[in-house]
C-alpha cells in the first residue's frame, strides 16, 4: 500500500531528533521513501512513500477498510490492469521495495536484524555501520532468428500457460556479459549456436520477478547457426521454429493450434513483435511509451532515498 505525504526533504525521514529505541523501532516500521510526485515537468510537494502495514499487524480488511473504493491487487494483475500508469509505475516501485526489505532484513553475512536507512534506499546493522544495498537480477532474453532470417525460435517452460511461446532467457551469471549469458542460455535450453552478432535491443525493470526479487530484464538480438535444435527436456517443454505468419497469427491469437506469446507489457512481446513486422529496434523497445511519473522522471529501486534535487532514471514499469 502506497500513501503521500508532504514533508521538505528526506532529510525529515532520517533525522527526526528520535531517541535510538525509538528511531529503530520507526525504521522497522516499514516506510520507505519513494520521492516527489511529479505534474508536468514540475515536481508538485506530493511526497510518495511505501508502507508496508504488515509490520503493523493490521489486517487486510481493516487496512481495505480505512479507503474507499480500494482492492488487493497482484503485480501481474496491475501490469495488466487498466489504471493509470503513474499509478501503475508507484505500485511496481513498491512490490520491488517491499519484497526486498522483507527478505533483507538479517545481514547475510552474519545474521544480525538490521533497519532501513536513508529513507529505505538501503539497510543497515542495528548498532553496527554495515549496509545492505537492494538486489536487482539481470536476465538476458532473446529473439533468435533462423540462419536464413525468416523464422523465430520460441519455446515454453513446463509451468506456463498451455499455448503459450516466449523468447528464451536466463539469469546473467557472475562476471558474465550479457552477450555471453544469451549465448549459453540459446546453448543449455535449445542446443543453439548463435553468430558472432549479438545486438541489445531494449531493457525493461521487471518487479514481479520468479525468484521474488526485481529483475532488470535485458533484450538481445541473436542469428543461430543452424536450424538444428536439441532441446533440453530438463529446461523446456518445448522449442520450434516460427514464421512471420504464424508469430502474427500467435499475437492475434488466431494461431490454429492456440498457439500464443506474452501480453504487450512484456519485453518479450515488443521483441517478437519487431521480429514479426519486420523491423528493427531503436536501440530501446517502445521509447516513447515507457511509463512516466507526471513526465518527470522517478527513481528506480531503492536508490529513490536520495532524490532532493536529481534527475534519476524513469521505471519502465510496462509497455
Amino acid at each position: 500500500m502506497c500513501d503521500s505525504l508532504a514533508i521538505n526533504s528526506v532529510e525529515q525521514l532520517d533525522r527526526t531528533g528520535l531517541s535510538a529505541p525509538a528511531r529503530v523501532k520507526r525504521q522497522q516500521a516499514g516506510v520507505v521513501y519513494l520521492g516527489p510526485r511529479a505534474e508536468g515537468e514540475v515536481s508538485s510537494r506530493l511526497e510518495i512513500f511505501m508502507l508496508d502495514i504488515g509490520s503493523f499487524g493490521v489486517a487486510e480488511e481493516k487496512a481495505l477498510a480505512a479507503t474507499a473504493e480500494s482492492s488487493w491487487r497482484s503485480g501481474r494483475d496491475l501490469l495488466q490492469s487498466e489504471a493509470p500508469d503513474d499509478e501503475v509505475t508507484i505500485a511496481g516501485i513498491c512490490l520491488a521495495s517491499s519484497d526486498w526489505h522483507v527478505a533483507a532484513k538479517f545481514d547475510g553475512r552474519d545474521g544480525k536484524p538490521t533497519a532501513p536507512v536513508e529513507g529505505g534506499a538501503k539497510r543497515q546493522v542495528i548498532g553496527g555501520t554495515a549496509k545492505v544495498y537492494p538486489r536487482t537480477d539481470p536476465v538476458a532474453i532473446g529473439l533468435i532468428e533462423s540462419p536464413d532470417g525468416l523464422r523465430c525460435l520460441l519455446g515454453r517452460g513446463h509451468r506456463y500457460p498451455p499455448g503459450m511461446y516466449t523468447c528464451l532467457s536466463g539469469f546473467v551469471d557472475q562476471c558474465e556479459g550479457v552477450e555471453e549469458a544469451f549465448r549459453r542460455e540459446a546453448f543449455e535450453e535449445a542446443g543453439v549456436q548463435l553468430g558472432p552478432e549479438i545486438s541489445i535491443a531494449a531493457t525493461q525493470p521487471w518487479p514481479i520477478g520468479r525468484a521474488g526479487s526485481c529483475e532488470l530484464m535485458i533484450g538481445c538480438r541473436g542469428r543461430a547457426m543452424s536450424d538444428v535444435l536439441r532441446v533440453n527436456k530438463a529446461e523446456l517443454e518445448d522449442a520450434q521454429w516460427f514464421t512471420r505468419l504464424e508469430v502474427n497469427q500467435m499475437l492475434q491469437r488466431r494461431h490454429p493450434k492456440g498457439l500464443f506469446v506474452p501480453p504487450q507489457y512484456a519485453i518479450a512481446n515488443q521483441l517478437i513483435v519487431e521480429f514479426a513486422t519486420a523491423r528493427p529496434g531503436r536501440g530501446r523497445v517502445g521509447a516513447e511509451v515507457f511509463t512516466k511519473l507526471g513526465g518527470a522522471p522517478l527513481a528506480i529501486g531503492l536508490a529513490i532515498g536520495l532524490l532532493s534535487g536529481l534527475a534519476l532514471a524513469r521505471l519502465k514499469a510496462r509497455l
